[in-house]
């Protein structure tokens, strides 16, 4: 009887424990490139629990990168997250941390000492061979936007940036007295990153 209490017991345990469903970095990219997906979504993907990086294709990205464009030094650090986020659909994606400095040394921003919950530059999902990340910098002067990173197939040591910074926002000019002379902290032209 004992065993009999002990085996049913176990087995509702596992029964009643909600099932993890895994879906794939590339099946969320098939989706965005559906034709329909705005008005249709992607039903066959609403019970995910877990987008996995099934084919490490994060993994290319992470280390540390440094270049320089425009009269600004980048170092960008990359960490590859296991099912990261707050969320009821944890994703695989990198989170970065920024430290970009002029000519003379001086620190123009610095993020390193964000928590990975709060952070202000972190992965969306491939794009082709392209890794869509958005990066929120000084908001107050509209400093947000998309970063899409791509390393390069002849050499993969080399990794190109390029920023679509947000037009859309609203502006506080009391919390950006500069706006009309505020140039954006990352490149709008693409630059390249040599991995460290």
């Amino acid at each position: 009887m004992k065993k009999i209490l002990l085996i049913t017991s176990i087995l509702f345990a596992i029964l009643s424990c909600k099932a993890q469903v895994i879906g794939t970095l590339e099946q969320f990219e098939e989706c965005s490139r559906r034709p329909n997906r705005d008005e249709l979504g992607c039903p066959d993907l609403q019970n995910i629990t877990y987008v996995k990086d099934t084919n490490n294709r994060l993994n290319q990205f992470v280390g540390t990168w440094k270049g320089s464009y425009n009269g600004k030094n980048y170092e960008i650090k990359l960490e590859k997250k296991l099912q990261f986020g707050n969320y009821n659909v944890k994703w695989d994606k990198l989170i970065g941390r920024i430290l970009i400095k002029d000519n003379n040394g001086n620190t123009l921003y610095n993020n390193s000492s964000e928590s990975d919950n709060n952070i202000s530059f972190w992965g969306n999902n491939f794009q082709g061979r392209t890794y869509d990340m958005h990066f929120v910098g000084n908001y107050d002067c509209l400093e947000s936007g998309d970063v899409f990173i791509e390393t390069k197939i002849a050499n993969p040591n080399e990794m190109t940036l390029f920023y679509n910074q947000d037009k859309d926002g609203w502006l506080d000019p009391a919390k950006c007295p500069n706006f009309s002379t505020y140039g954006s902290l990352l490149p709008t032209q693409k630059m390249t990153l040599v991995k460290q």
